[in-house]
């Protein structure tokens, strides 16, 4: 009898461990993954201020500034590149359309002359191939939003993606859109869009986002706060929403605010008129009420803004490039994307800091905002290494990891019971930017 009880007394403190350690685990490894968190964040705050205290008002302002790196560029325009990276210190470039070794190589050019690793971001909405020819695309969003229960092929799809544009030094993909838009013929934004469904189009945007960013590469939800119900396109003119709160809040905002809930990096101001959002009907991109006190306020986005295009004719038709720059600058953005004008819009708003029209309390937020992106993708890091070599491998590579991927969401394409859309060929009736048209 004492054996047995002895026995059974181990038993149950044996149980009583197992059931403690089923209860405490969880909590042990959420700890320690608070503490790594922490810790990284710390030696990341730890970078930014290192290069924060290096930089003049006009270097800090010029970290704002994103340009384009176009196909097949005069030896005119690389020289003014050089000179935006060598003597004035930009941010970021991004990649348009053409073939991917030319890209790579002035990519490499670029960062090797920067001082400040630059930010690198491109336009892959479908993947890498809708930039870069050598790859393998994937159906356009609206084509995707057919597919039922397709989450976690989406996210797949992201991983994919990601890791196609990881392996050739691109840091941010201005992508997902998260724009609704019920009709997929709509030429201002139809097959961008996953479809008119808000729940649908909020969980394949996550799911997107998510399978990016676990493969290390920041997304950029566009096109804030939501462009897909105008036939307008905001690169020829300025689209007009009518639409009153309720709505945008019940609707075209949804999207958006799963995002930001979900840990999006960036969000994309688009080129619209909302009068319910600012009466004045200026853009959304050179709205504070927009991109302030809705987005940053209303909503509580801490990350990134930019805003589309500062060339499009839906924010730049009447204005000057210096004053759609500092227009954008002032409302709340935090990049500048494809300006013209570079080096008299640096100094222009630099002047505005340095005289006190401007706050430079403001202008160290922004920046800050932009070097804390560049430290988590790792730029400035002992081993961080900014040149992309066996490009052929990766390319290979990506052919490889993309098929088979390919082949399912084509097979889940073709289960689908919804109604079929005819696909717009790749190059397009859609204005994708200025280089590729």
């Amino acid at each position: 009898m004492t054996a047995n009880k002895k026995s059974s007394g181990t038993k149950l403190l044996i149980l009583r461990i197992i059931v403690l350690a089923a209860i405490l685990t969880p909590v042990a490894v959420s700890v320690l993954g608070w503490a790594r968190e922490r810790k990284v964040q710390q030696r990341h705050d730890h970078q930014v201020d290192s290069v924060m205290q290096t930089l003049s008002i006009r270097e800090k302002v010029a970290q704002l500034f994103m340009i384009e790196v176009s196909r097949f560029p005069s030896e005119r325009t690389k020289a003014y590149q050089d000179s935006l990276i060598k003597e004035f210190g930009i941010g970021g470039i991004i990649l348009m359309r053409g073939p991917i070794g030319q890209f790579i190589e002035r990519k490499n050019e670029l960062q090797s002359a920067s001082a400040i690793p630059l930010l690198v971001s491109t336009d892959a909405e479908w993947g890498a191939a809708m930039r870069f020819q050598e790859y393998r695309p994937y159906p356009r969003q609206a084509l995707l939003g057919r597919i039922e229960k397709g989450e976690k092929l989406l996210y797949r799809m992201g991983r994919n993606v990601g890791a196609e544009l990881r392996d050739l030094g691109i840091h941010m993909n201005l992508a997902p859109v998260a724009d609704i838009c019920p009709d997929p013929y709509n030429e201002s934004d139809g097959q961008r869009s996953f479809g008119g469904d808000r729940e649908l189009v909020a969980t394949y945007a996550c799911a997107y986002m998510k399978g990016m960013q676990d493969e290390g590469v920041f997304s950029c939800a566009k096109h804030y706060p939501g462009h897909g119900d105008t036939y307008v396109d905001s690169h020829y003119a300025l689209p007009v929403l009518p639409f009153d709160r309720h709505r945008l809040d019940s609707l075209e905002f949804y999207p958006f605010k799963r995002l930001i809930d979900e840990g999006i990096e960036s969000i994309m101001v688009a080129h619209l008129s909302i009068p319910a959002i600012d009466s004045t009907g200026v853009p959304m991109s050179i709205s504070s009420k927009c991109m302030v006190d809705l987005l940053r306020g209303e909503q509580g986005f801490k990350g990134l803004i930019m805003t589309d295009a500062v060339g499009m004719k839906g924010v730049a038709e009447g204005r000057s490039a210096v004053e759609v720059n500092t227009l954008v600058y002032k409302a709340g953005s935090d990049l500048i994307l494809m300006p013209d004008d570079v080096k008299e819009s640096i100094c222009a708003i630099a002047d505005s800091v340095e005289t006190g029209v401007w706050s430079e309390e403001e202008l160290n937020a922004k920046v800050r905002r932009v070097l804390e992106l560049k430290a988590r993708a790792g730029l400035f890091d002992r081993d961080y290494n900014p040149i992309v070599d066996n490009l052929d491998e990766k390319i290979s590579r990506a052919a490889r990891r993309d098929s088979t991927l390919q082949v399912e969401i084509s097979k889940a394409m073709a289960r689908s019971r919804k109604p079929p859309i005819t696909p717009i060929g790749q190059d397009g009736t859609l204005v994708l930017d200025r280089a590729g048209k």
